[in-house]
């Protein structure tokens, strides 16, 4: 295949599956490298090219692998390799929150009813936090080939 073009990595986790999606872009070379979690500089931004604004299941997508669970961290990328984690639950799992700050938006919420601190991580636990006693947890790491997706 040549030189691989690369400018973005993408994760859509759901509870049937992960698609790892990758956009055509500035040149990364033959081993690109998305090192930790949010990237190389610990921020969601490619240093190298523009990520594109539209995501879908066909668009901006080279391929896309079947994954049980749900996505449990950003993609790793190494050489030709991505990792993933993913959870399996036993049992009914509490649904994912949406958007960047709302475990700190709810517990600003929170405050200003003049809960106390302990009230407030009460109810922040039993909205977003999944405990051994509600339901079991089965970790999974996955390592994927960069260029086909097995």
């Amino acid at each position: 295949m040549g030189i691989l073009r690369r400018s973005a990595i993408y994760a859509s986790f759901c509870p049937i599956g992960c698609v790892i999606a990758w956009s055509a872009g500035a040149a990364w070379g033959v081993d690109p490298e998305w090192p930790r979690f949010r990237g190389p500089d610990a921020n969601p931004i490619a240093a190298k090219g523009r990520l594109p604004a539209k995501w879908s299941k066909t668009e901006n997508v080279e391929w896309a692998a079947e994954v049980p669970g749900r996505g449990w961290s950003s993609p790793i990328v190494n050489g030709r390799r991505v990792f993933l984690t993913t959870v399996v639950t036993e049992g009914k799992s509490k649904p994912p929150q949406i958007g960047t700050e709302y475990s700190n938006e709810y517990v600003a919420e929170l405050m200003k009813q003049g809960l106390s601190q302990q009230e407030v991580m009460d109810r922040v636990t039993a909205r977003d936090i999944e405990l051994p006693k509600e339901v079991m947890l089965h970790y999974f790491l996955y390592c994927l080939d960069i260029q086909t997706g097995r």
